[in-house]
């Protein structure tokens, strides 16, 4: 396997991680004092600032991912699309980890697990985007050479 698809897939890894690691913290600490409300009125100034930016995260890692494949010359060399898929695999990444961490963070003060949900839908979401030798060629459209390189 081609060490640069192992980084990308260490990379999403770690991602992955450290959202899974801090929900857990944040579960831990609130165990005792979380409720689940999704009223506006009750949770007003948080309920809509959360949600909303978890679901524009989503949107925008989609949004991003697709746009820079997309701009990838086909005719460059394997290691040239290699740094520019990797490019855009962790700017997509990282939208969806920032929209998880920033639930999780609505969750910590406000008790309120509503926010988790949309965290949940994040992590979802990331864990979906990890990079494998299928994805690598479907989306960078690679030929037999290159396809022996993964």
């Amino acid at each position: 396997m081609n060490t640069k698809l192992k980084t990308i897939q260490m990379i999403h890894l770690a991602l992955c991680s450290a959202v899974f690691l801090f929900a857990l913290f944040t579960l831990f600490l609130n165990r005792e004092i979380m409720f689940f409300d999704a009223n506006p009125s009750t949770t007003a100034p948080f309920n809509p600032i959360f949600p909303i930016m978890g679901l524009i995260t989503i949107s925008a890692s989609i949004f991003f991912f697709k746009n820079l494949i997309s701009k990838i010359d086909k005719t460059a060399s394997f290691d040239t699309k290699m740094n520019l898929y990797q490019s855009a695999f962790i700017i997509s990444s990282a939208l969806l980890e920032g929209g998880a961490l920033f639930n999780l963070v609505g969750f910590f003060i406000t008790h309120n697990a509503f926010f988790l949900i949309f965290a949940m839908a994040n992590f979802i979401f990331l864990i979906l985007n990890r990079p494998t030798k299928d994805k690598l060629i479907s989306s960078l459209q690679l030929q037999y050479p290159d396809t022996e390189a993964l």
